[in-house]
């Protein structure tokens, strides 16, 4: 794996991406999560923007698609992905779609408006090239018109699980950071709006929270000093016990505590139309 010395980009080599079967695979398991931090940001951000034809770039099953369909009812919903089967299953539920060979956008928006808004979450980790890929699905996408990026943030904790199988190819071939995109979009025609970072969700304290303990992150010394005085010796049993308490108290995001997604949202030539 070589990274970016000056902003933290990360690159496999050789590049090693995961084919269309490897992915019909892992969308057969239950991996993602419907109710995402990152479904209510883009949401937020699409609908103050007054997007209303909307492409979401590696939709898989259409989980934000649905979202969306929900918070903005009248808005126009496309969604593209490698997999021509759940392709067939969105337009069955009445989605648009775009053909999953990219060589075909053509002929599939001859005649059509382009997008006023393009959401790739938790995409561009997962492509071989990050510049071809952006550029195929630009000029789908009006000047001033709004792009969503979500990925794992490589300057928060998930750098601790680097090794994992699910940060390394084929499932993850790129690593980013704030810094990356903030030298990554300029390069290609967009205009950084914003970017957040998730608090850390409740279904990775279990695996986060041990590995976090010995940092300054508010849980710790509040917890800490009463799961000590419980008897309770080793981190995992400590950060357990806070991670069990919060969410008795319908706790779901810890705010001001790092959690795995970096979101930038930016706009198509440096145009805007909020």
């Amino acid at each position: 794996m070589f990274e970016c010395s000056e902003c933290g980009f990360g690159c496999f080599h050789p590049v090693l991406p995961g084919t269309e079967s490897f992915y019909e695979a892992i969308s057969a398991v239950d991996y993602y999560n419907a109710d995402k931090w990152e479904f209510t940001r883009a949401s937020r951000d699409i609908a103050a923007s007054g997007s209303k034809r909307i492409l979401d770039v590696g939709c898989g099953s259409g989980m934000f698609l649905d979202f969306l369909r929900k918070k903005i009812p009248s808005a126009d919903l496309f969604g593209f992905d490698l997999n021509a089967e759940l392709l067939r299953g969105l337009s069955a539920r009445g989605f648009g779609t775009l053909p999953n060979d990219p060589a075909k956008f053509d002929e599939a928006m001859a005649g059509e408006p382009l997008f006023d808004a393009i959401s790739m979450l938790q995409v561009l980790e997962h492509v071989a090239d990050p510049v071809e890929f952006l550029r195929t699905f630009l000029p789908l996408l009006r000047l001033g018109g709004l792009l969503i990026i979500t990925t794992p943030n490589f300057d928060g904790p998930i750098r601790k699980f680097g090794d994992a199988l699910t940060e390394v190819p084929p499932h993850h071939t790129t690593r980013w950071t704030e810094k990356s995109f903030r030298n990554f979009l300029p390069l290609n025609g967009l205009t950084l709006k914003n970017v957040s970072f998730e608090p850390l969700p409740d279904y990775l304290w279990d695996s986060y929270l041990p590995e976090m303990w010995d940092e300054p992150i508010w849980p710790t010394p509040i917890f800490d000093p009463l799961a000590r005085r419980r008897g309770l010796v080793t981190v995992g049993e400590r950060s357990g016990m806070a991670a069990q308490a919060m969410r008795s108290a319908g706790i779901r995001w810890l705010e001001g505590v790092p959690g795995h997604t970096i979101y930038v949202a930016a706009h198509h030539g440096g145009a805007s139309n909020d």
